[in-house]
């Protein structure tokens, strides 16, 4: 088994994956990535993908048996416009990014509901003055739209804040999950819209969750909402969420992704101050050690999973 692994892992991680891989297997290292002809020569000759490759120079691959990203989604390599091998499987790093995204979420709402955004621009303004009360987090009802790694992350956390109560929103309503007061699918989680102090998003890109929160559902939040999104940018209608931040409904958004990415610099939200703007780097691969343990321990699992014929974790193709 050859094993190509991109990406900067240390030593350790490599030796897990060695391991995993068998006494046989052989480990081609490039932390610093590859690309063009270089790339596409090491897949050639290449069983397992620890890492991100150029969908593109994958697609024009048949060998491949396993790919394994450090993503969390596996969008660019599921709804890009280059198709996947359909000899490779493919595993997404699910599972990882629930404890730093988690407290980016968290970050994020309490900048929202403590005005730190706006003392921060009166700070570089070099102005003194009160902007009036805050929020307090203390019972009040949280919708949190993805109950997985993420989502029960985030609840876990809000617990602290003596919040009332928790619902969280999946396919799987069924299956126990911590940290959730109530479970409820995308499809009946429009009731639980107006009663909402809090909204958390952080669902995986699919067909039924693209644009949920359009102008009409928008328009059904609480007076004085929190609205926060780390999960994926296409979840909101952007141009309507411009609107009722104008118009003051919702005490404010935060957004580490949007729709497109980046966000087009004559966008209203850039100038709206209700809105704080992250450029996608609330999980960021490789940027906190836990993650990239995370990670390498997938992938290990699945190697391990292959060699021995063993269901894989994460499989998404």
């Amino acid at each position: 088994m050859r094993i190509l692994v991109l990406g900067p892992f240390n030593d350790e991680h490599i030796s897990m994956i060695q391991k995993a891989g068998g006494a046989d297997a052989q480990i081609a290292f490039f932390p610093q990535g590859l690309e063009g002809q270089e790339l596409l020569d090491e897949l050639l000759k290449t069983d397992v993908i620890v890492g991100d490759p150029d969908p593109a120079i994958l697609s024009q691959t048949s060998n491949v048996k396993l790919m394994q990203t450090t993503w969390a989604g596996a969008d660019a390599y599921t709804r890009g416009p280059f198709p996947f091998p359909s000899t490779t499987k493919l595993c997404n790093a699910a599972g990882s990014y629930g404890h730093i995204i988690s407290q980016h979420a968290i970050g994020e709402l309490l900048a929202i509901t403590m005005n730190l955004a706006g003392y921060r621009d009166l700070q570089a303004r070099r102005e003194w003055g009160d902007l009036g009360g805050n929020m307090s987090l203390e019972g009040t009802n949280v919708l949190i739209f993805g109950a997985g790694n993420i989502g029960g992350a985030c609840a876990k956390r809000l617990m602290g804040f003596d919040v009332a109560r928790i619902v969280g929103v999946c396919r799987n309503t069924g299956k126990p999950r911590e940290h959730f007061d109530r479970l409820v699918t995308l499809a009946e989680a429009e009731a639980e819209l107006p009663e909402a102090d809090v909204i958390i998003c952080a669902l995986p890109n699919s067909d039924e969750s693209a644009g949920y929160l359009d102008a009409r559902r928008l328009g059904m939040l609480k007076l004085g909402c929190a609205l926060v999104n780390v999960g994926r940018g296409n979840f909101i209608d952007l141009d309507a969420l411009a609107d009722i931040l104008e118009a003051g409904t919702i005490r404010g958004a935060a957004l580490d992704v949007t729709n497109p990415e980046p966000l087009p610099t004559g966008h209203r939200l850039w100038g709206e101050p209700r809105c704080l703007i992250t450029p996608h780097i609330s999980g960021g691969s490789f940027r906190h050690p836990t993650t990239t343990m995370n990670t390498c321990e997938t992938a290990c699992h699945n190697v391990r999973a292959l060699r021995e014929g063993a269901p894989l974790k994460n499989q998404v193709l």
